[in-house]
C-alpha cells in the first residue's frame, strides 16, 4: 500500500510530457506548476493567406488556354496558449467524480512526501465504455462503469510489486480487446502490466521505453534517446519505427521544435508547422504535448507549458489536427496540477472506437473525468 517514486520515475514523467515525439529545442525545457492566472488578452490570432489575381483579355484571333488552379494552401494558424483556467470551458462537461476513502467504491491516496497525499496514477476508458484506474494506494486496478459506478477490483499481488510493496505503475492504456496496459521503469528496463480476463501479469523488457499512445493493438513510445518504438504487448517485442500509428491506421508524428508544433502525416505527404505563442508576452514558449487519436483519425493535442515572458504562469490549451492536415484553433484548458496530482502526463485520452476525447484531473477531493461536450 506504499508508493515510492524513484528519481527515474519522476524523470520519465517529465520527459514524456516535455518531449512528445521529438523536442530538439536548444533551450532546456523548464517546468512550472503554478496557480492559474486570468488573461485579458484576446485568445487567438491567425495569419490570413493573401493572394492577388489579374485577368487579361484574350484577342479573338487566339485560341484561349485554360489552367487548372491548384487547391488553396491551408491557412496558417498560430496556437496561442493562455494561462490555465480554474474550470473547464463549456466545450467539456464533467462526467463523474470518484472520491477518496477506505471503501471499495472509492479510490485511495498515499503519502507523496512533504505532507502530500497523492491520488491514483490516472485511468483510461475501454472500448466498452468502462473505466480502469491505477489505484496504487490499494494495490489494485479499480474498475468502474461508464457513469463512474464501482464494479470490481483486480488485485496486484506482492509478486508484481517492487520489493513486494511498491506499485509504481503509470500511463494506462486500454486496447481494442479490453486489455489494460500500464508501465513502470528503471534505467535499463520497462515492466508492462497486463490486466485481462486471466488477471494481472507483468512482462519485463530489457530497455527503457516510455509508452505514449496506442493504436488499439500496440503501444507506441520513446526510447531514452528520443527514438520512436512500437511495442507488441503480447510478445513483448519492440520495433523501432519512424512514426506512431493511430486508431485508423494512419501514421503520424507530432512534436514541438523551437517553439513550433511540427506535424508530419507521411502517407498523405502533409507537413504542418504551427507556431506556439502565448497571450502573456513575446517570449519563447516551452511546452509539452499529450496526444490521443480518435476513430475518425483526428489527433487530439493537450499542450502544457510556460513562456519565457513569465515562467511563473502555467499555460494550457487543447487543439486538434485532422487527417487532411486541418488544424483547429487552440482552446484554453483547466490547470491539471493539484496537490494530489501524481505527476504523470496521462490527462488526455480516447477510448478505442470513439471519436471523442476525455480529460482527467486528479484533484484533492477525488478524480474528475471530463468528456468533450
Amino acid at each position: 500500500m506504499k508508493r515510492r517514486r524513484s528519481g527515474i520515475l519522476v524523470a520519465v514523467a517529465v520527459g514524456i510530457l516535455v518531449q512528445a515525439c521529438v523536442d530538439v529545442s536548444s533551450t532546456p525545457e523548464p517546468t512550472a506548476a503554478t496557480e492559474p492566472v486570468e488573461s485579458t488578452v484576446p485568445t487567438q490570432t491567425t495569419r490570413p493567406v493573401s493572394s492577388t489575381t489579374s485577368t487579361r483579355s484574350t484577342p479573338t484571333t487566339q485560341t484561349p488556354t485554360t489552367t487548372t488552379p491548384e487547391p488553396p494552401a491551408a491557412e496558417p494558424i498560430d496556437w496561442v496558449l493562455e494561462p490555465a483556467t480554474d474550470t473547464t470551458t463549456d466545450t467539456w462537461r464533467l462526467l463523474f467524480t470518484i472520491g477518496y476513502g477506505a471503501d471499495d467504491e472509492l479510490l485511495g491516496t498515499a503519502p507523496g512526501g512533504e505532507g502530500l497525499m497523492l491520488g491514483p496514477d490516472y485511468g483510461a476508458q475501454g472500448p466498452d465504455g468502462t473505466w480502469w484506474f491505477l489505484d496504487g494506494a490499494k494495490n489494485r486496478v479499480a474498475h468502474f462503469d461508464g457513469d463512474g459506478t464501482y464494479l470490481d477490483p483486480v488485485p496486484i499481488g506482492p509478486d508484481l510489486l517492487v520489493d513486494g510493496q511498491y506499485f509504481q505503475f503509470q500511463l494506462p492504456h486500454v486496447l481494442a480487446d479490453g486489455t489494460l496496459l500500464a508501465s513502470r521503469f528503471t534505467e535499463t528496463s520497462t515492466d508492462i502490466l497486463t490486466v485481462d480476463d486471466a488477471g494481472a501479469q507483468v512482462t519485463t523488457m530489457d530497455m527503457t521505453l516510455l509508452p505514449r499512445t496506442d493504436d488499439g493493438v500496440h503501444l507506441y513510445g520513446f526510447g531514452v534517446d528520443g527514438s520512436l518504438w512500437n511495442l507488441n504487448p503480447t510478445s513483448g517485442e519492440s520495433t523501432r519505427v519512424d512514426a506512431f500509428t493511430g486508431q485508423t491506421g494512419i501514421d503520424y508524428t507530432v512534436g514541438i521544435v523551437n517553439g513550433e508544433v511540427v506535424v508530419d502525416l507521411p502517407v498523405s505527404g502533409i507537413e504542418r508547422r504551427i507556431p506556439v505563442t502565448s497571450t502573456i508576452g513575446p517570449g519563447l514558449v516551452h511546452a509539452g504535448l499529450e496526444l490521443a487519436t480518435g476513430a475518425n483519425g483526428t489527433i487530439h493535442v493537450f499542450l502544457l507549458g510556460i513562456s519565457e515572458s513569465d515562467e511563473s504562469i502555467q499555460l494550457a490549451g487543447y487543439g486538434t489536427i485532422d487527417p487532411d492536415g486541418t488544424v483547429s484553433e487552440l482552446e484554453p484548458m483547466i490547470n491539471p496540477f493539484t496537490a494530489a496530482d501524481p505527476g504523470s502526463p496521462a490527462h488526455l485520452g480516447t477510448a478505442y472506437g470513439s471519436e471523442d476525447p476525455w480529460f482527467m484531473v486528479v484533484g484533492e477531493e477525488g478524480v474528475d473525468v471530463y468528456v468533450r461536450s
